[in-house]
């Protein structure tokens, strides 16, 4: 009995155990939601007050909600024409550096505030256009950011600049580049002193200069072509850096030194996208930016040497032989023999000897492969005298007219790298090239199509002359219907400076013209009846010997 009561309290005391305690249920409501967004206009602070203060007119806010590191938020406006334009951007203390950027409607940044900090603020003045995208990003932190505008008057912009620490136009210059006094004489002078022949010109505009911020352009150029930047500031500003950086954002070109314009040239064998950078060390006010584009091959016309840089390919020695040897069986070479590679190195001249070819010029391709980019490529004979030079990226051809044996020098000025070295015999022969080797060798890479020289249609006899500089030599020739002759022109000796030019005889129409240190090429053609044209030839300095060749190709 007493087992059974045991048991009993036991299973009683068990189950009160394990059954929770049953609480009365309490008075929780829903959460209440209201739409919205966060008010980010107390981040202004007193800025749209001090600026009304100034003169300004009521604030805007263009932009405003929570924003990430990287992100960005903007909107577009409409600028009065006699207004200047004042825009700011704040932000909560979470987000560490926020900038300001003020695009026109075709992308060209007019004016920016990117310094390291959260308060960016930006004026742009006339002249401007009528309608710009602000834009404000976050460098650095992440949090809630406003983005405003006002209108200001441009008697007052230096005040209103100072006090506010506004950076941008303050509107001294000219509307436009096309409306830049002297713009189109400075250009015109640049070209002449560039030389390389006709230069087509793609974009001409005026962009803020300041030297608290960077503008930034892009630029590209298809494959086989130079592009020339040229930027011309106003008196606002001095010292002006022009830098070119590829797609990855690496710095490849740099412009000369210039206090009020300075110019780059950008030479590349692949189609190339980058960024063009301009900022002054002094000052802020505006500055043109023209750029022009020439084909490849009139490169070596130009008459000086500015800064340059080449755009290589990223081919290996054997796919550049494999490409060449296509493109040069297709012309009607033999095929090449390779007689030399190794790599080339910074501060080292590397050397490859050549063996004469029996009766005749040979041809002699250097081909680099990646990384390797612009080197220097210079023939020898016994007698230290120069037969053939040459400059590229990713590959040269020399042009040899000499019966001994030769050395081929190779330095590089870009890049280290791999690079090999075929040889031929020239499809071109003549008595004249044997008469003056050097002359020869730069009229055969004249005549050549860069940048892979080879030559097509027929090739007519060469002959040599003697030309002073206060001399013109000229003759006269016929192209054939339906035909193209290219006239090259190579020279020697005591002087420097050959021009070429080919003018129609019946009208007296300059048909085209060329001028380089030492060697020059025109092209004449003729459609439905035969044209004759009167070749004049002209030396800057001293005396040359020229060797002059003529090239027959069927009109395309």
């Amino acid at each position: 009995m007493k087992v059974a009561c045991g048991l009993a309290l036991l299973t009683c005391l068990l189950a009160c155990h394990t059954q929770p305690t049953v609480r009365a249920t309490t008075s929780l409501k829903a959460p209440t939601v209201v739409s919205g967004d966060l008010d980010a206009t107390v981040l202004l602070g007193d800025m749209p007050f001090r600026a009304t203060q100034l003169g300004g007119g009521p604030a805007r806010v263009v932009a405003s909600g929570p924003i990430g590191e990287g992100e960005r938020l903007g909107a577009f406006v409409d600028v009065p024409e006699g207004a200047c334009l004042l825009a700011y951007a704040r932000a909560s203390s979470s987000v560490e550096d926020i900038d300001v950027i003020v695009f026109a409607e075709e992308g060209n940044p007019i004016a920016a505030d990117e310094g390291p900090d959260a308060h960016p603020t930006v004026l742009v003045c006339p002249p401007h256009p009528d309608r710009v995208y602000l834009t404000v990003h976050a460098a650095a932190g992440e949090g809630l950011v406003a983005l405003a505008a006002q209108f200001a008057p441009r008697e007052r912009a230096a005040e209103v600049a100072l006090k506010l620490g506004a950076r941008g136009s303050r509107g001294e210059g000219p509307r436009s580049a096309e409306a830049w006094p002297g713009l189109d004489e400075r250009v015109h002078a640049h070209r002449a002193a560039l030389g390389g022949g006709h230069w087509d010109e793609i974009r001409r505009v005026a962009v803020t200069a300041d030297a608290r911020t960077e503008t930034v352009l892009a630029i590209g150029v298809d494959a086989n072509q130079c592009l020339d930047v040229l930027a011309v500031a106003d008196d606002g500003v001095a010292l002006l850096e022009l830098e070119v950086a590829d797609g990855d954002g690496r710095v490849i070109a740099r412009a000369r030194e210039g206090a009020h314009e300075r110019s780059v040239l950008l030479c590349t064998t692949a189609a190339f996208a980058g960024s063009l950078h301009l900022r002054p060390h002094v000052g802020n006010g505006l500055a043109a930016v023209v750029a022009a584009k020439l084909p490849l091959d009139d490169a070596t016309e130009l008459g000086e040497r500015p800064e340059l840089v080449w755009y290589a390919t990223s081919h290996t020695v054997e796919q550049a032989k494999k490409v060449l040897d296509g493109e040069l069986a297709r012309a009607g070479y033999v095929a090449g023999i390779q007689v030399g590679g190794g790599s080339l190195v910074f501060g080292r001249r590397t050397s490859v000897s050549l063996d004469p070819t029996p009766g005749g010029c040979a041809r002699v391709d250097v081909m680099a492969g990646s990384p390797l980019s612009l080197f220097d490529a210079r023939v020898w004979d016994d007698h230290g005298a120069l037969v053939a030079s040459g400059e590229g990226a990713s590959q040269v051809a020399l042009f040899l007219c000499r019966a001994q044996k030769t050395q081929l020098e190779l330095e590089a000025h870009g890049r280290p790298g791999p690079f090999g070295v075929v040889m031929r015999k020239e499809r071109w022969q003549s008595q004249a090239f044997l008469q003056k080797p050097l002359a020869a060798s730069r009229m055969l890479a004249r005549s050549a199509d860069a940048p892979t020289f080879a030559v097509e249609g027929v090739l007519g006899d060469a002959r040599t002359m003697s030309v002073d500089a206060g001399k013109r030599v000229t003759w006269e020739a016929t192209t054939p219907v339906q035909t193209c002759v290219v006239t090259a022109v190579g020279a020697e000796g005591e002087g420097t400076g050959v021009t070429l030019v080919a003018l129609d005889v019946a009208s007296g129409e300059d048909l085209d013209r060329s001028h380089a240190a030492s060697s020059a090429r025109v092209r004449v053609c003729a459609t439905d009846a035969a044209r004759r044209a009167r070749y004049e030839l002209t030396v800057s300095v001293g005396k040359l010997d020229v060797v002059v060749g003529d090239r027959r190709d069927s009109k395309k």
